[in-house]
């Protein structure tokens, strides 16, 4: 028997694997260091003594062993979390977020105070509004423009094998999800639009990542391998451990120690072609979560888009699939519904084409994906921090790419409207605290980017999670009373060099007010421009009088949006690192909605 042989008829397949224990996986390494010592050293011998030739076969033979051997079996070790640098819990480049979130919000109070300045501090509030308006019109540009592109591409034919693969690269893939607490039923949805997909069982791997303390996640684990295993290239569950060194409770630290396992288990196993040095193998590693509904071709999609690219641009390009918030959406709360529809407008507005960050669902390729050591598990916000890690990693600004194939996820969710509340509540600090954090780990790592791209960076990131979602709303309600309040207070009148008295000044503030509502019509409208692609034929059921109660309803929603978000900014402020942590929201009634006719759920 050769070495060759001999070596891979031990290296075990990932069948195998999934039945070790991490305990012995340590003996398993030392077991195969030896052996490979022992056998590999007079192949060694022999090939120096007959000459540069057969050296040169050797270097093939040793690159092939070392690839099976050393990136596959050494690889195998259980992740053992990572050593967090010292860092000061309190004091953290997300206060100069919350400073500059609050001295612009209290503008209205101090500059009509300031002598050299109260001469145009209502034209100030006018042009700031104007501003804001002129940003509207771009995201209804955006959204408008990635809406057609949807509709478009729903009846466009994909012909993967028209393709230029000249190298015949084969396509892989890796869809990772990750669990805790929500029901099984739910996971099992998302899943089952993953198994649904063209070709899932020649190319797809499914991995779901189990916290450790998820109930019964043996039971669990157990329904899923024989209801999946068999529709899928691999099927892998993992457990996180608790408390591993650097890890934060979530998704962040989940999926990254899963994917960590996957990718290594999928390297050991001499069955799937990840590392063979005579395959060549793209896999693609895509991130989700367990209340999605993949688009119906959703990988397909990406492949197609992957070839449109150059090989170059492929190191540098995260794509993402825009999202709508419309699993059960018609039976949430007015609040749940306007927030769900304003998030899935605001990512085809803003966060796709500015490439602020992505959301929830994107996919990359695996060399992008180690080159950025995986995902974070010290930060709570995965999605938003990602594309900050990868451009960290290639030097330069990674580029978002939408695939025009629409995706569902579920709204936050309770059994009454109190539950719906505190939900819908918990989500946006959640979402707050992790912006904070975020900022905080960009500013420490800002002169590691090319300086155009942090500069920009900063202006996008502030601008929509400081600006537009935290301080617009608020601002426009604030402004229009507080500024003429403050001039009269300082005896300047409420007048200015272009606006003549205050009478004129609410006019003008009331004719923006209305041509917010006109920008808020539209974000109805394009989730039901939208809604003939959606996955599974999924329609948003609302009436045409709940749609007008809304619609009236989105600017106090987004006033109570911003609200949440200064108390979350000033928690942050105050408590530090402490309060970063994935909680997740409950996700129970997207899988079992209680009925309209229930009286503790209303429908409004």
């Amino acid at each position: 028997m050769t070495t060759t042989n001999r070596i891979d008829d031990e290296i075990p397949t990932i069948e195998e694997l999934s039945d070790i224990h991490i305990s012995d996986l340590n003996n398993i390494e030392k077991k195969y260091e030896i052996r490979q010592k022992a056998s590999s050293l007079p192949e060694r011998r022999t090939a120096y003594q007959q000459g540069s030739k057969r050296q040169s076969r050797f270097g093939t033979f040793k690159k092939s062993v070392k690839r099976q051997i050393s990136g596959s079996i050494r690889s195998i070790g259980a992740y053992a979390g990572r050593l967090a640098k010292p860092a000061n819990a309190y004091i953290r480049w997300n206060l100069l977020f919350t400073f500059l979130i609050f001295l612009f919000i209290t503008s209205a109070i101090w500059i009509p105070c300031i002598p050299a300045v109260n001469d145009f501090a209502l034209e100030i509030v006018t042009i700031i509004s104007i501003i804001l308006h002129c940003l509207w019109i771009i995201a209804i540009i955006n959204a408008l423009r990635y809406t057609w592109r949807l509709r478009r591409f729903a009846s466009h034919e994909i012909r993967l094998d028209l393709v230029k693969n000249e190298a015949g690269l084969k396509m892989k893939h890796l869809v990772g999800l990750c669990v805790y607490k929500e029901p099984l039923d739910l996971l099992m949805d998302t899943i089952e639009s993953i198994a649904s997909q063209p070709n899932a069982k020649e190319k797809i791997t499914c991995l779901v990542g189990m916290e450790g303390g998820t109930p019964d996640k043996e039971e669990k684990k157990r329904i899923l391998d024989n209801k999946y295993g068999p529709k899928f290239e691999r099927f892998i569950v993992t457990f996180h451990p608790r408390g591993l060194p650097g890890d934060i409770p979530g998704k962040c630290s989940n999926f990254n120690y899963a994917a960590r396992t996957a990718v290594k288990m999928l390297r050991a196993d001499k069955n799937y072609p990840l590392e063979e040095y005579d395959n060549n193998v793209e896999l693609i590693v895509t991130t989700g979560d367990c209340d999605s509904v993949f688009g119906d071709r959703y990988f397909d999609a990406l492949e197609e888009d992957y070839w449109k690219i150059s090989a170059k641009q492929r190191s540098y390009t995260v794509w993402q699939s825009p999202l709508f918030y419309c699993i059960n959406l018609d039976q949430s709360p007015f609040f749940v519904r306007i927030t769900g529809l304003l998030r899935a407008f605001f990512m085809m507005g803003y966060l796709i084409p500015w490439n602020i960050n992505t959301m929830s669902i994107f996919s990359l390729t695996l060399k992008l994906f180690e080159e950025g050591e995986y995902t974070h598990p010290g930060y709570q916000m995965d999605d938003i921090i990602a594309l900050i890690r990868w451009s960290l990693a290639v030097r330069r600004k990674c580029v978002i790419r939408a695939i025009p194939v629409a995706t569902l996820s579920g709204p936050t969710s309770g059994k009454n409207y109190i539950d719906e509340w505190y939900e819908w509540a918990r989500q946006i600090r959640r979402w707050t605290i992790g912006a904070a954090e975020v900022f905080h780990y960009f500013a420490i790592k800002f002169f590691r980017l090319p300086v155009t791209v942090s500069i920009s960076f900063a202006a996008k990131f502030v601008f929509y999670y400081g600006f537009l979602l935290c301080i617009a709303s608020i601002y426009t309600l604030i402004a229009p009373i507080v500024t003429p309040a403050m001039l009269n207070a300082v005896d300047h009148g409420v007048n200015g060099l272009v606006i003549p008295n205050n009478k004129c000044f609410m006019i003008i503030m009331f004719g923006f007010l209305g041509l917010q509502y006109i920008w808020f019509f539209t974000v109805f409208l394009v989730n039901y421009l939208c809604q003939p692609v959606f996955p599974r034929q999924t329609k948003d059921k609302t009436g045409i009088i709940r749609n007008i109660f809304h619609w009236l309803m989105t600017w106090p929603t987004l006033i109570m949006y911003c609200c949440v978000e200064l108390v979350a900014f000033l928690e942050v402020t105050v408590r530090g690192k402490s309060v970063c942590s994935h909680n997740a929201s409950k996700k129970d009634n997207l899988v079992a909605p209680v009925p309209s006719k229930q009286p503790d759920r209303m429908e409004v």
